[in-house]
């Protein structure tokens, strides 16, 4: 009787241990089959860690020798090629100034992926749920987080690894009252900025408007995104501008909008399937 149940204890412990190590094998195909490209796609931009470095406001600086140019890489899926990207390297705000381009290939060896750059140095990844990073350690994604240890294209090189973060994209509109002309009002539509430090200014002549859209950490503990309206042209805009008003909201706001009376402005973030102004007035327009 007793061999009985040793028997039925030990057969069932051996089926409980292939089942288990059945999940670890699916767990680990799941993560070696998904192309690590799906975490890249998108704009990157490191003015969080740019601003922290060099705001005159001591309670939100960072205490650190170390200085990192701004910098904004946009990944650009390559039309004709799966997992392939054309990456463009940008500085200075709203991307004035494009310092070079690379071509990054994803590529799965027997479950094992790499990254060709330039179709000459390829690097193993390490690939997880949320991102990857390479064996050299030089890059490194995890979530909305880009970490990049060497940008060749960039006149100062650093210790610390750059930190970007994924771009959100809003829609939205400035408007003018036209003080010269009663109950009239300028509009600016069809806007396009990003919450990592993207602006636009109105374009009427000898009328100086910038909105800037900012995720920001206060005090090196809370995070917002910020809306903020300067009274001088979008070029002179700089870390330490000071803005004629702004607004505040959590990071994760869909929504933001400001009115000046003299300036108003109101962004949305785009994404499928949510309403904003301009896919509003299409739909209106198509009725």
């Amino acid at each position: 009787m007793y061999s009985k149940s040793i028997l039925i204890l030990l057969l069932a412990t051996i089926f409980f241990s292939c089942r288990v190590n059945e999940h670890k094998v699916a767990n680990h195909n799941s993560e070696s089959s998904h192309s690590p490209s799906q975490y890249i796609e998108g704009d990157f931009d490191n003015f969080q860690q740019y601003w922290k470095q060099n705001t005159e406001d001591a309670q939100h600086r960072d205490q650190s020798d170390d200085r990192h140019e701004h910098v904004h890489i946009k990944f650009i899926p390559d039309e004709k090629k799966s997992d392939r990207y054309n990456v463009e390297f940008y500085t200075e705000r709203n991307n004035q100034n494009k310092i070079g381009s690379q071509n990054w290939q994803f590529q799965n060896k027997n479950d094992n992926w790499t990254l060709t750059i330039d179709e000459d140095y390829e690097i193993k990844l390490s690939v997880s749920e949320d991102g990857f990073k390479s064996e050299d350690g030089l890059i490194h994604i995890s979530g909305d987080t880009l970490q990049i240890s060497d940008i060749p294209f960039l006149n100062q090189q650093t210790e610390a690894a750059y930190k970007l973060v994924r771009c959100r994209y809003f829609d939205g509109w400035l408007q003018y009252p036209m003080p010269d002309i009663p109950d009239s009002t300028y509009s600016l539509r069809n806007l396009q900025i990003h919450d990592q430090g993207g602006m636009v200014e109105l374009d009427l002549p000898n009328v100086d408007y910038t909105a800037e859209l900012t995720q920001l950490v206060f005090a090196h503990k809370i995070r917002i995104m910020k809306l903020a309206i300067y009274d001088v042209p979008m070029s002179e805009v700089g870390i330490n501008s000071k803005s004629i008003s702004y607004t505040w909201t959590n990071p994760e706001a869909k929504r933001l909008g400001i009115n000046l009376r003299k300036i108003i402005s109101g962004w949305t973030l785009i994404e499928e399937g949510y309403v904003n102004s301009t896919n509003l007035n299409k739909k209106s327009n198509s009725e």
